[in-house]
């Protein structure tokens, strides 16, 4: 089977944790795991600056534990073009 590349850092967070992981990476954000992949494949174009924070910080925590990557507060809020935009 071959993948596709990850649409974004956080949906390559998501591909490199183990289910269990994901759902401690959601918990540790304080998101659902659902949240996240909507937020990682572009299907919600941001969060709010809370949320990012937390999901930032979890990614390093996650990062730490099991050697994904981590993804910061910033990249969060650019990895999906705006709504409309070419």
């Amino acid at each position: 089977m071959i993948k596709t590349p990850p649409r974004t850092p956080l949906h390559a967070i998501l591909r490199h944790l183990t289910p269990a992981q994901r759902e401690e990476f959601a918990s540790i954000s304080g998101t659902p795991v659902n949240y996240l992949y909507q937020l990682a494949l572009c299907w919600r174009s941001s969060c709010s600056s809370t949320k990012a924070v937390g999901i930032a910080d979890a990614s390093v925590v996650m990062a730490e534990r099991y050697g994904s990557v981590a993804v910061t507060a910033d990249q969060l809020g650019r990895m999906c073009p705006p709504k409309g935009a070419v």
